[in-house]
């Protein structure tokens, strides 16, 4: 269970089946193969040794899916970095870990000499660009030609490792979770079989290629010899145009992307009959987003849960289970993450290690072939998250008498107002529901009484207004006392990670800043 094998079994099966479209390219398997064994040997010729570490700082390309299956093909690690990040984050990420070569794009050429001067162990740099050459890198395509094809493509083992994926940092310095090739593509076939993929697949990278929850179906598209497709940056109205022109059937949508596109104005211009399929995930949707959702583009949702130390797939709330209308049971499902994947073993518990009843809020646990191999250079860390070989997610969450999963909070997200456990993912879904606001987040805030309080910061659709107490009382009617935001801020936007994933904690610490806020 290599990534090399689903890329050369496509490649035997459907040699002439297009594997990739990138703007005018078209890119059969045959060839797709034929360049991915060049960049290999291109890689090994530039002193690239099984182990090796390789950055890549690209947006969505085909590049990036090449670089992928180049770098594991060889034996190397790739080390996909956040678009989104400062020089001075980049450079910890490729000096923590000790990377030898970084494939990057024009947009990051300012921060080159930073690189340059401080990431000291980056041996070349690579632009991956087509046109003229800059100094002091190597235009990818001249990279490519620098060798021979690599002819031995099994040259790695299921436990090698083929990534390490950074995480968002929301608890201080990013992390290096390490996933090895078994960890990969257990999840690529937990991804493909439950979202039904077939050899029709016509898949469009949306989302940010570094990012996991994208993650899944580069090596899940390529199991069943379906179609890439790439945008470069998320544009909701070039992506409805994408889906026109090239008859795209499925994509992964974070929620923000999700609530972006049913407020595009322009969204019934496109022919969308192609659209069969949307992933969506890496941060809880709003109940009345994804219901506004399912009445404009009425197709098969999938909700993933998970999180990049599981590669990143855990739960599936299947298509059949996104229900609209009919008994409260199965309705109610829509504001849950789902069922375990086949192959994963997911369970809430105590913090006894206890499964918990019904109804009882616990941590999320789990364990399988898709749980990282650990925490890069972090031991002390990685024996406190996989505990007894179970993951310790430190998502909470409530489980029903069918196995169907809902998170409730982070454990770090979680309010404690004097005494009592308010979830914030429960008081957003409520605010959600007022016709007014485009988007939530509700946090905890210092409070000298109950010790905290809850604080919603609110960003309103254009031409709509809403007043705090408005907001509050429209929470009131729907929420205990203790639960309803003592107080509201409304912000022209919210801070987001590159996927679009809230970031909390940086809403969080402009409240706290100067103060400590206990977790427990």
């Amino acid at each position: 269970m290599i990534s090399t094998q689903a890329l050369l079994a496509s490649a035997k099966n459907r040699p002439n089946h297009l594997a990739m479209i990138d703007g005018e390219k078209r890119i059969t398997y045959r060839e797709m193969f034929a360049r991915v064994t060049r960049l290999a040997g291109a890689l090994e010729a530039s002193g690239v040794r099984k182990g090796d570490r390789v950055g890549i700082l690209l947006f969505n390309e085909s590049r990036y899916l090449e670089l992928l299956f180049g770098i594991t093909m060889l034996g190397a690690v790739a080390v996909p970095i956040n678009t989104r990040l400062s020089a001075p984050e980049v450079t910890f990420i490729l000096n923590d870990a000790d990377a030898k070569l970084l494939f990057f794009h024009r947009e990051f050429l300012p921060m080159l000499t930073t690189l340059q001067k401080e990431a000291a162990g980056i041996e070349r740099f690579i632009l991956c660009e087509d046109g003229g050459e800059v100094a002091d890198t190597t235009i990818y395509e001249a990279f490519m030609q620098e060798a021979s094809p690599i002819e031995d493509v099994y040259r790695v083992c299921e436990n090698d490792l083929a990534g390490i994926f950074y995480t968002g940092g929301t608890t201080g310095m990013p992390k290096g979770v390490m996933l090895t090739h078994r960890n990969l593509m257990s999840n690529a076939y937990n991804f493909a079989i439950a979202l039904e993929f077939t050899r029709q697949e016509i898949y469009l990278h949306a989302a940010p290629m570094y990012h996991l929850a994208d993650g899944c179906s580069t090596f899940g598209t390529t199991v069943v010899g379906g179609t890439h497709i790439f945008m470069r940056m998320f544009d909701p109205v070039k992506l409805l145009a994408l889906v026109e022109r090239e008859r795209v059937t499925s994509m992964i949508l974070v929620p923000t992307m999700i609530n972006m596109l049913i407020h595009t104005p322009s969204l019934s211009d496109y022919d969308v009959s192609s659209l069969r399929k949307i992933l969506y995930g890496a941060s809880p949707c709003p109940t009345e987003v994804l219901r506004k959702a399912m009445t404009l583009l009425p197709v098969r949702y999938y909700q993933g849960y998970g999180q990049t130390e599981a590669a990143p797939l855990l739960t599936i709330l299947s298509a059949e289970d996104h229900v609209l209308e009919g008994e409260e049971h199965i309705v109610s499902r829509l504001t849950s993450a789902g069922q375990p994947l086949p192959g994963v073993q997911v369970r809430v518990v105590n913090a006894k290690g206890e499964d918990v009843a019904p109804g009882e809020v616990g941590e999320v646990i789990a364990k399988g072939p898709n749980v990282m191999a650990g925490y890069w250079k972090r031991p002390e860390e990685t024996a406190a998250t996989i505990v007894n070989g179970w993951l310790y997610t430190g998502d909470m969450a409530t489980v029903d008498g069918e196995n169907f999963i809902y998170i409730v909070d982070r454990k770090k997200d979680m309010i404690v107002t004097g005494g009592e456990n308010v979830y914030s993912v429960e008081v957003e879904n409520v605010i959600y529901t007022h016709p007014a606001v485009l988007e939530a987040a509700v946090v905890a805030v210092p409070d000298e009484k109950w010790g905290e309080s809850v604080k919603a910061v609110v960003v309103l659709k254009k031409d709509c207004t809403v007043t705090e107490e408005e907001l509050i009382e429209h929470c009131r009617r729907d929420l205990a006392g203790y639960k309803v935001p003592k107080s509201v801020d409304f912000a022209a936007e919210l801070p987001k990670s590159g996927p679009g994933k809230i970031l909390k904690r940086s809403i969080r610490d402009h409240y706290w800043s100067g103060m400590s806020r206990q977790v427990n």
